[in-house]
């Protein structure tokens, strides 16, 4: 019986120039101290294993991650984007089982109306509100996933539509 995988995050830009990746996580961990081996990349050939050489988080959901196979940032470069994968017994052992709700739009395009504004990055969850993450020009923006804002989310096409309101970005 083949594996199946799991997306439960994505690697986001490169750190430094060892080959280090910031990284956003769409299920929350059970502990800062323990983690998984390794992780997959889709590949060309299938899943490939990518083995954790360092694991810096720096809460339950984020921080910074290297691999014995990237040592360089060039090599970085070229999976920064990539999500990372896991069998499901690997996840219910390092991942706590309440999923978050939207960690599922992480990789997802945004859009504002019908203008593509860029990929969400990441869900950043404050006291009464939940925002999606997305850099626009360079400049990190926020947009509050909030039923007058969001007009369609559409998991076939990995698209979410916005009604930004004017001067968010």
């Amino acid at each position: 019986m083949a594996d199946h995988y799991t997306s439960v995050g994505i690697l986001r830009k490169p750190h430094g120039l060892s080959g280090a990746f910031n990284f956003t996580l769409t299920r929350e961990l059970r502990s800062l101290k323990k983690y998984p081996a390794h992780f997959f990349i889709e590949g060309k050939g299938g899943f490939i294993p990518y083995f954790v050489s360092a694991f810096a988080p720096a809460d339950m959901f984020k921080g910074l991650i290297s691999f014995e196979e990237v040592t360089k940032v060039e090599q970085a470069k070229i999976l920064a984007g990539s999500e990372l994968y896991l069998d499901d017994k690997t996840i219910a052992s390092f991942f706590k089982k309440d999923v978050d709700d939207y960690g599922f739009l992480i990789g997802y395009m945004a859009y504002d109306g019908e203008t593509e504004l860029a990929p969400i990055e990441a869900i950043e969850t404050l006291p009464g509100q939940v925002l999606a993450v997305l850099t626009l020009n360079g400049e990190e923006v926020m947009i509050p996933l909030v039923d007058d804002l969001v007009l369609d989310i559409d998991k076939r096409k990995k698209r979410i539509v916005f009604e930004v309101p004017e001067g968010l970005i």
